[in-house]
């Protein structure tokens, strides 16, 4: 039997799987908070929530704790601008996080980004995972819409990159 290295071939076998591409936003106002994530599932149907991996050394894991709730913000296939822009912190102005505005949810508060494809705002119910590095936050959808029912979303896969979170 072929002797491997465990860390790199479970690395390259955890890179084959799917992932979307999300900026994960949260607060209100000029107390928002921004970040590109790609950890996101949905857990179950009825309730209907979501979860969400948080890498807990992340600016975004203190700000999502304190909120308790966030909005996901489903980026577009070609936005991969929107995307790396939330890679690093971004301060919001106004109603825009740089070149990119939002309105507030109507039940969270959090920011909903208008070039998104698609959005949900969620209420956190509980967090697990408390021995990883990233905190596994599950929640419940309060509500969504898609704004640009045609365009599809985009796939970590497509922009290169092997991780955001």
């Amino acid at each position: 039997m072929q002797e491997y290295e465990t860390n790199a071939h479970i690395r390259q076998a955890i890179r084959t799987f799917q992932y979307g591409l999300y900026i994960l936003t949260c607060g209100t106002g000029e107390q928002a908070s921004a970040a590109a994530v790609t950890w996101v599932t949905q857990v179950s149907m009825q309730p209907r929530r979501v979860a969400v991996a948080i890498r807990r050394a992340s600016h975004i894991y203190g700000s999502l704790r304190a909120a308790g709730a966030f909005a996901l913000n489903v980026v577009g296939e070609g936005d991969k601008g929107l995307a790396s822009t939330f890679f690093k912190y971004v301060e919001p102005v106004g109603n825009s996080f740089r070149d990119y505005s939002f309105e507030a949810g109507e039940f969270t508060g959090a920011p909903l980004l208008l070039g998104a494809v698609a959005w949900l705002e969620c209420r956190v119910v509980e967090e697990a995972n408390q021995d990883g590095d990233h905190g596994l936050f599950i929640a419940d959808v309060l509500a969504g819409d898609v704004r640009h029912p045609n365009a599809p979303s985009m796939s970590l896969a497509a922009t290169g990159w092997s991780y955001g979170g």
